[in-house]
């Protein structure tokens, strides 16, 4: 089942404002949104940091090793996209998130994070598809074996608090879509 993003037209309008606009897509890789990503940006980043996140049978790597795979310049992209990211990383690694999103987007840069909602807990991974600018679904991605750590709302915002929360949408299907914002100066 699709939703109608509430974010996703206030990106990509973003983006169009912008000259030379860099976005990078925190996976997991979904070749539809690099297909529609790449026909609205000039330079699109791929980091599918599910790839890189220790499978419950592995140790854990130290708390924060996963983001040395984003050690981008400061002030990188215009736009970060967060797909399910945040219900996948321990407590420990996943609030060095804001912090990191912070330091590579650019001022006035914009971060659209999506996140399992109370109704869809499971514990497949998804990849979440754009089918277009506005239209959201899930598909599933069972070769990723990860764990789920669900957090409300107010946690996720709390994680990504260095950056401004401008909208957060509840789906019906128990998704929920947060947009940030980087301050200007």
């Amino acid at each position: 089942m699709a939703v109608s993003s509430n974010a996703f037209p206030i990106f990509f309008k973003h983006l169009e404002s912008r000259l030379n606009t860099r976005i990078l897509d925190i996976g997991p890789v979904c070749g539809d949104n690099i297909t529609l990503l790449a026909r609205k940006v000039r330079q699109l980043y791929i980091c599918d940091i599910f790839a890189r996140i220790p499978k419950p049978v592995n140790p854990a790597p130290p708390s924060g090793r996963i983001w040395r795979h984003l050690d981008y310049e400061p002030d990188t992209f215009d736009g970060i996209l967060i797909w399910n990211l945040l219900d996948r990383l321990d407590s420990d690694v996943v609030s060095n998130a804001g912090n990191h999103c912070r330091r590579i987007l650019k001022p006035g840069g914009l971060v659209v994070a999506y996140a399992l909602g109370e109704k869809e807990l499971n514990a497949a991974v998804h990849a979440f598809v754009l089918s277009d600018s506005r239209k959201v679904s899930l598909r599933s991605q069972p070769h990723l074996d990860l764990a789920l750590h669900t957090r409300t709302t107010r946690r996720l915002v709390e994680i990504l608090a260095p950056l401004k929360l401008e909208q957060s949408s509840l789906f019906r299907n128990g998704l929920r879509e947060l947009l940030f914002k980087k301050d200007v100066a």
